[in-house]
């Protein structure tokens, strides 16, 4: 029997894919966080030694906030049948590059992410890369598109797709900014001319960023 080879990526992929993330454990574990964070208790709860180890590998953050972005990350793939995370190894195996590249890849998204409500939004995304009705592609394009965004938009993106409810006055430098965080598309008329005007439309990985990590029907 191959021997499982540890690293931070690995750990992170198998915790996903191999525990019962139910919620009593992310109740206790941020409790502990308030009040034990540098006891070894905290460590004799389920997941908090695994998720301990990963923080320190990290390099440019505290290690409470990144242990608290891996807890509602882990938190918010929950509802994700284990037998559905459990396929994540099929494509991920113990041991190989693969495995550790993409448990790399979502700690340094988890590390980039600028508010605490992003790890929980990011879980949406990539449980919807587990359920495969996303690919990985446009998994990676949500995770960038999240980590650009700035959530007090979110009125103003709603408005711009669905146009329902209390209409949002946006100014153009505010979708503008929707457009560099890439949910808004730039359609440039008679560039480069002293006539020339930047318009915006919808995009598609506007529409499956709200539908996903938000619920938004368009």
């Amino acid at each position: 029997m191959t021997a499982q080879i540890s690293s931070p990526g690995r750990d992170l992929v198998r915790t996903v894919a191999k525990n019962d993330l139910g919620n009593a454990v992310f109740g206790v574990a941020e409790v502990a966080l308030d009040h034990h964070l540098s006891a070894g208790v905290i460590r004799d709860i389920p997941f908090v030694g695994t998720l301990v180890n990963l923080v320190r590998a990290g390099q440019s953050i505290s290690e409470e906030l990144l242990i608290r972005k891996l807890f509602r990350f882990l938190g918010g793939l929950k509802d994700v049948p284990l037998i559905e995370r459990q396929r994540l190894l099929e494509k991920y195996p113990d041991a190989s590059e693969e495995q550790k590249d993409l448990g790399e890849k979502l700690l340094l998204a988890l590390e980039r992410l600028d508010d605490t409500a992003k790890p929980t939004l990011l879980a949406r995304f990539f449980a919807a890369y587990i359920r495969e009705e996303i690919d990985y592609t446009t998994f990676t394009r949500l995770a960038s598109a999240l980590e650009k965004f700035n959530l007090a938009l979110l009125p103003n993106l709603r408005w711009f797709y669905t146009q329902e409810g209390v209409q949002v006055e946006t100014l153009e430098e505010i979708t503008h900014e929707l457009s560099l965080a890439g949910l808004v598309l730039v359609q440039l008329s008679g560039s480069g001319t002293l006539g020339g005007s930047a318009g915006y439309q919808q995009s598609s990985l506007g529409k499956v960023f709200l539908r996903i990590g938000f619920d938004v029907k368009i």
